[in-house]
């Protein structure tokens, strides 16, 4: 597949982009992926583009209703100036018009990987990898795209998907699933998975991935979760291993001092009305409508016993590879919590609207696939 500019200025914004990729390649490796190190960026590449003098012609109209650009800064002093060209590129709004740019300019055919957090979207992410297809993911702010992409999201994006097999992109991430179908138009009548976990379950996940991550010092959530001490942590957690009363109990309060952070409830409380619900997707009615409507998109409850399905569906081959990093399982958590019962109701205010779209997502699966969705009281299955 090659690039084939639908407009003038698609063609200018791939050129001005291989071109400044070309320039910012040397220094891409070693700047930290900071605001001081964009601005260093930018001066590069408006002394390059100034030297070069090559035309690249894009209006702000262009950048307003072709790819969506939203800051309102850099469109209201829009003079299409080197300067102007330089900022573009290391934008991230640009960066996170990528797949539209791919969309509308190649002949490609996308396809969906909507991940609930901590239902093994990374891991089919990485089989999708393995088989030389490129994956774009949303990149909404600049540590977004820094994290996505570096610095030069746009830039390393396009090199990226030159580099590997073009007939398909993968739309994949934490998304919000209806306003990603609503974004791309006719491009979101395609296949694609939605997957998700028990509400109940991606909370035990969640404790755990916090708690993991703390215990090995991740500077960023050691940061965010300051109330925990590494080192308390990991003493805690290998003395709870006696089943010993008293420090069952410590590991409990640890728990709930994971569940009470700011962070945590940001993240994770009612984590399904995040990524299903939003001003017009607001209960499971029309969240029923929604998949009605998009009937190439399933939803996916257990990744492991559907992998057949989301082979199918995505064209894919192979198994999902195994990324469980917790510290400790499931069952040894709700064992420091008092049992199965007694951590359902410790985290029921948190999953109590999920727990309903779980339920609806369920329903939709079974309508979709012609089988029986799972009974309510079904154990959970994890694999630590």
């Amino acid at each position: 597949m090659r690039f084939r500019a639908q407009t003038p200025e698609y063609e200018a914004l791939y050129r001005c982009t291989r071109y400044c990729y070309h320039i910012a390649r040397p220094v891409l490796g070693f700047l930290p992926r900071t605001r001081e190190s964009q601005k260093i960026l930018v001066n590069l590449l408006h002394n390059s583009l100034a030297d070069a003098g090559e035309e690249f012609s894009l209006s702000k109209q262009f950048l307003i209703e072709t790819l969506k650009f939203g800051d309102q800064d850099l469109l209201n002093r829009w003079t299409n100036s080197y300067l102007d060209l330089a900022w573009l590129m290391v934008h991230e709004n640009l960066s996170n018009s990528f797949a539209g740019f791919i969309l509308e300019n190649w002949q490609v055919s996308p396809y969906i990987i909507h991940h609930v957090p901590k239902s093994a979207g990374t891991s089919l992410c990485q089989l999708v990898y393995s088989q030389g297809y490129s994956i774009f993911y949303p990149q909404t702010n600049f540590a977004m795209m820094c994290q996505s992409n570096g610095l030069f999201g746009f830039g390393e994006q396009l090199i990226e998907f030159e580099r590997t097999r073009q007939d398909r992109l993968y739309l994949s991430g934490h998304f919000n699933l209806p306003e990603m179908l609503a974004s791309l138009g006719n491009h979101g009548r395609c296949p694609g998975v939605s997957l998700v976990r028990s509400p109940v379950e991606s909370i035990s996940s969640a404790i755990r991935y916090v708690w993991t991550m703390v215990e090995q010092h991740h500077p960023v959530l050691v940061e965010i979760y300051s109330p925990l001490v590494p080192r308390q942590l990991t003493e805690i957690r290998e003395a709870a291993q006696s089943g010993d009363p008293t420090t069952l109990a410590a590991m409990r309060e640890m728990v709930d001092a994971i569940l009470q952070t700011t962070s945590f409830q940001e993240n994770y409380d009612e984590l399904l009305c995040q990524h299903y619900y939003n001003d017009q997707i607001d209960d499971i009615y029309s969240l029923a409508n929604l998949f009605a409507n998009y009937q190439d998109i399933i939803p996916i409850l257990n990744p492991a016993d559907d992998m057949e399905l989301i082979r199918r569906q995505l064209r894919i081959e192979g198994e999902l590879p195994r990324a469980n990093a917790s510290l400790f399982s499931h069952a040894q958590l709700v064992r420091a919590c008092g049992g199965e019962p007694a951590f359902r109701t410790m985290v029921a205010a948190k999953v109590f609207h999920s727990s309903e779209i779980y339920g609806a997502l369920a329903v939709v699966r079974s309508l979709r696939l012609g089988s029986q969705p799972p009974a309510e009281d079904e154990p959970l299955q994890t694999t630590g």
